[in-house]
């Protein structure tokens, strides 16, 4: 089964998001400054809400070495309610963080053993095996210890041997086995055997393949789902409970984690906000894509728009940035690199290549999984796996295969040698580099592009610029933005009648242009181009517009104010532009927005070309492109 996380699928470690800096440390500490006027929980969010585990890991001990203070137990401190709850369990790592919610499970009083059934049913075992773990670092007593404790009898039998299990992994099934255990499971419920030894061992030992083999055989032998019949029980206690709790997250872990969070979202205001929780911290980098998808066909309305009418405040905000998302697909269950780079090269064998496996692995692992794909293959066979790929597979196809499988500053550097070294220099992807991305992120392109072409970015685009052009572009490679959201708004005024002074004399080039728009951090910039357009009645990209003149200087000028001011919007007329010549001459845009944005914000860029284009990016994507670019396109978009 596929998952789909909503801040990038299941990421060990990434390069994609920028590690937060020095200053912005500096920064995030004072916001969590009391004094009398309270924390900025906005912009906790801001920070929390978009970086991944290993950034999160990395603030928190950037954070302690620099003030050499428990960023964790400051949250405690300063915040409070399900914001605090919230914010406390995701920035704990994975593990620790589903040990400690497994441990509130037991202190419930009344257990909660949904919890436990979840972490041992839905995780891999090598997952579970490290909640284990750090279960037992933190509380200095194993997990299956403290669940026989807190239970009893046939209930203590069947949770002990579920979170001391370690599952086969693997997808083989024995058919006959699931026959004989299909019955032995019918035997039990027609006697109400529930507690059966046979039954605890069938659920706690075989493999998820094996028994959803043996859900599907009792299936078609009774006309009747196991679970089903199970619920039909009028007398169901706590373990007939657990037994369908158990088999619902075998079955369909998607399906079981939207009935949590339907029934959580019911009780929103009241009891459950700790169920809401725990579902989408745990799963926003894994599959919550998949389970906000079966929310809304379940209930005809969107995961954001119920948390948005049933929560409030800080909270709400918190929980919706998580839910914010990108498109990529990550397995639930990812084999190993080595598993990966076999099938790779079994697929590379015979008279073709298997484009198919080829797209069924790849189009499927995130950053640093196919990092770690591309070193167990060279290691494994010696050979370097992306000339194997370029030798293999060819045209747009092999163009977005070979940009997917760079490390992501590694790939935008290579883009913006490419965008510099056209015949008419491709200046709106260096755009994009410097008014888009984080100054961390640039940073990270510019160490790439250097590493790998032996030159500077800025002097590649000195040498390839000249005039006014020249010195805006090396202004915005150069440049390292702060990265706040302060705003001085006497500022953005005379900031905004300078701009238009400029425009209206146009005078584009004049330096006072350039400095503003290379140098302001982005909240100070769009407060600007908010106060231009409230004084003038105009945005200054439409006053821009107006310009026929259309040099490629005011050109760009338009394109760093529209990068700056709606990121989304940018792409969607990228991607709409690229969609009307698809077949001609740019494949190379959609590529390049499709593969750079699937493991940030690709979500909301298919949402605005929805909205713009009333058809679905998917939609236009299988329209108007072919073969296995156009499957493995739609790959990345979700599909």
């Amino acid at each position: 089964m596929s998952g789909g996380g909503t801040v990038v699928g299941h990421v060990e470690q990434s390069p994609v998001e920028a590690w937060i800096s020095r200053r912005e440390l500096l920064k995030f500490k004072q916001k969590l400054t009391i004094f009398s006027w309270g924390t900025d929980e906005k912009a906790i969010v801001a920070v929390l809400g978009y970086r991944n585990a290993p950034q999160r890991r990395q603030i928190r001990i950037a954070y302690e070495q620099l003030f050499e203070e428990d960023l964790v137990k400051r949250f405690e401190s300063e915040l409070s309610g399900h914001l605090e709850r919230a914010v406390y369990r995701w920035i704990l790592d994975p593990e620790d963080r589903d040990a400690v919610l497994a441990h509130v499970a037991l202190r419930k009083p009344n257990e909660d053993f949904a919890v436990l059934v979840e972490f041992s049913c839905i995780y891999s075992p090598e997952e579970f095996l490290a909640v284990r773990r750090a279960y037992q670092h933190r509380y200095k007593r194993s997990l299956e210890e403290d669940v026989a404790a807190n239970t009893h009898d046939d209930f203590r039998k069947l949770l002990v041997g579920l979170v001391s299990a370690y599952r086969y992994n693997g997808g083989e099934i024995d058919a006959r086995l699931a026959k004989s255990e299909a019955e032995i499971l019918e035997r039990a419920v027609k006697d109400k055997a529930f507690n059966h030894e046979d039954v605890i061992r069938i659920l706690t030992t075989r493999s998820k393949a094996q028994l959803i083999a043996t859900f599907n055989h009792y299936k078609d032998a009774n006309g009747i789902s196991i679970s089903k019949q199970l619920g039909q029980d009028r007398a169901a206690n706590e373990f007939t409970e657990a037994l369908k709790t158990v088999i619902r997250c075998i079955n369909d872990p998607v399906k079981y984690y939207e009935k949590v969070v339907r029934n959580a979202i019911k009780k929103v205001g009241k009891s459950d906000e700790d169920a809401l929780t725990r579902v989408v911290v745990t799963r926003a980098e894994k599959d919550l894509r998949q389970i906000k998808e079966a929310y809304h066909k379940r209930n005809s309305v969107t995961l954001d728009d119920a948390v948005k009418k049933e929560t409030s405040g800080d909270y709400k905000h918190f929980i919706l940035a998580l839910l914010a998302m990108a498109t990529l697909i990550v397995p639930r269950d990812v084999p190993s690199a080595n598993v990966d780079a076999e099938a790779l090269r079994t697929a590379f064998k015979g008279w073709g290549s298997d484009e198919k496996a080829i797209i069924s692995i790849l189009a499927h692992r995130n950053a640093i999984q196919r990092r770690h794909i591309r070193i167990a293959y060279e290691q494994l066979f010696q050979e370097d796996l992306i000339k194997r790929l370029e030798s293999e597979i060819s045209g747009h196809f092999e163009r977005a295969v070979y940009r997917w499988m760079l490390d992501p500053e590694d790939r935008d550097a290579v883009l913006a040698n490419i965008a510099i070294r056209k015949p008419k220099e491709d200046f709106a992807v260096l755009v994009e580099l410097s008014c888009i991305y984080s100054p961390e992120e640039l940073l990270g392109v510019r160490r790439a592009y250097q590493h790998r072409y032996k030159r500077s970015l800025e002097e590649d685009v000195a040498a390839s610029t000249n005039d006014d052009l020249r010195t805006l572009l090396v202004g915005l490679v150069s440049a390292y933005r702060y990265n706040g959201a302060d705003v001085d708004l006497s500022l953005a005024k005379s900031e905004a009648e300078r701009l238009e002074r400029a425009i209206r004399d146009k005078t584009f080039y004049h330096e006072d242009v350039v400095r503003i728009l290379t140098t302001r951090s982005r909240p100070q910039l769009v407060a600007t181009f908010n106060h231009y357009k409230d004084a003038y009645g105009i945005s200054i990209s439409e006053q821009l517009s107006s310009d026929k003149a259309g040099k490629e200087f005011t050109e760009a000028l338009r394109t760093i104010i529209e990068c700056i001011d709606d990121p989304y919007q940018y792409y969607e007329k990228v991607v709409r532009n690229a969609i009307k010549r698809v077949g001609k001459s740019d494949e190379d845009a959609l590529t390049r927005v499709v593969v750079s944005r699937a493991e940030k914000d690709l979500r909301q860029i298919k949402e605005a070309y929805h909205k713009r284009n009333s058809v679905t990016l998917d939609d236009a994507v299988s329209k108007e492109t072919s073969g296995d670019y156009k499957r493995f396109i739609l790959a990345l978009l979700g599909n």
